[in-house]
């Protein structure tokens, strides 16, 4: 009896430790109403959230993330929270979001007065800012400020690279082949704001990799591919700035050669018809999500409805993308029940 009863445990933890290695990457694009929140669990189980949505709305965005990560991923903290810039959609959920689960470890661009003179934050957050209080009180003693070319500590195979930071990008040799592509490239006026400041971060697992900018305006994004490519091919990007025609860059677009792209656009805001045309144009482009359908302008100027996660404005649906232990192919899914749509990684 005693030797079928460690026949059986030894058996039983070796079924244990093959689930847990064959266990893939997954991604959960959460819905903010124009805001954001990115969920990131890794094959190990470590979650990483990269912004947490908008306040107040009786804690809509915050109740929306503990959702996903409880309830669908099945996991009782969050490991990382990373906030791409300081905007009020972008962090202000995070006060909420402290009350709600634990929090392991912050990483942002940097806070005034502790990582460089206010001058380096046009936007804050200000320490008489309610929501910057609240951050500087959840995070203290927890965070870090991520330059360019840094790094995101994680277990196993993932790896997180920042390549944009406080309008800096990623250094790497000037070995690298000029981007043909940069002949085309056009300047804006110059984007004062923390939008052009923002975190760009690419997560790479085997064959697959995932592009998020936050809210990365149009010429910074043009450093990161000119005069040649910082950035690589990706297979997953993140529409930057909920697809506002002041990002997506369509030199950064064509030069990463995405296959699937998800919008993370709210039902006013974001969603620029000049973006959506853009990513029609894109040849590696095989399928474009849109987390709400835009009311504000026609079927013309969205995606496919099949592809498009709320098109009811009070929203609350996810799009969920489940990547394979090696990286090598994908699904997206809209919620848990919606039809999944399989891709190869490039």
């Amino acid at each position: 009896m005693i030797r079928i009863a460690a026949a059986l445990t030894i058996a039983l933890f070796a079924g244990t430790a093959s689930a847990q290695s064959e266990r893939g990457l997954d991604i959960y694009f959460i819905d903010a109403d124009g805001g954001a929140a990115t969920l990131i669990v890794t094959p190990e189980r470590e979650s990483i959230l990269i912004d947490s949505g908008w306040p107040g709305h009786d804690d809509r965005d915050p109740k929306r993330i503990v959702h996903v990560l409880k309830d669908v991923a099945k996991l009782e903290r969050l490991d990382h929270l990373v906030t791409t810039h300081w905007h009020t959609d972008h962090y202000g959920g995070v006060e909420g979001l402290s009350k709600l689960v634990t929090i392991g470890k912050f990483w942002d661009r940097g806070l005034p007065g502790i990582d460089g003179p206010a001058s380096e934050y046009p936007d804050g957050p200000k320490a008489d800012d309610p929501l910057g209080i609240a951050y500087r009180k959840a995070s203290e003693g927890k965070r870090k400020a991520l330059g360019a070319n840094d790094s995101i500590t994680l277990k196993g195979n993932l790896k997180a690279i920042v390549m944009a930071s406080g309008t800096e990008v990623r250094k790497i040799p000037k070995r690298r082949p000029a981007n043909p592509l940069c002949a085309e490239a056009t300047m804006h006026p110059d984007d004062p704001s923390d939008n052009a400041r923002s975190l760009a971060i690419k997560f790479s697992l085997g064959s697959f990799d995932f592009l998020d900018c936050g809210d990365l305006t149009w010429n910074i994004e043009k450093d990161l591919v000119c005069p040649f490519d910082r950035v690589g091919q990706v297979d997953l990007y993140q529409v930057t700035h909920h697809g506002l025609d002041s990002s997506n860059n369509s030199v950064l677009v064509k030069t990463i050669k995405p296959t699937v792209a998800i919008m993370n656009n709210g039902s006013k805001k974001g969603g620029s018809p000049a973006t959506v045309k853009m990513l029609r144009s894109i040849p590696s482009i095989k399928a474009a999500y849109q987390l709400h359908k835009n009311a504000k302008t026609g079927p013309e100027d969205n995606t496919d409805p099949a592809l498009i996660a709320n098109a009811d404005p009070k929203g609350g649906q996810f799009i969920h993308v489940s990547v394979t232990p090696d990286g090598k192919s994908y699904t997206v899914q809209i919620g848990e029940d919606g039809e999944k749509k399989s891709f190869a990684s490039n």
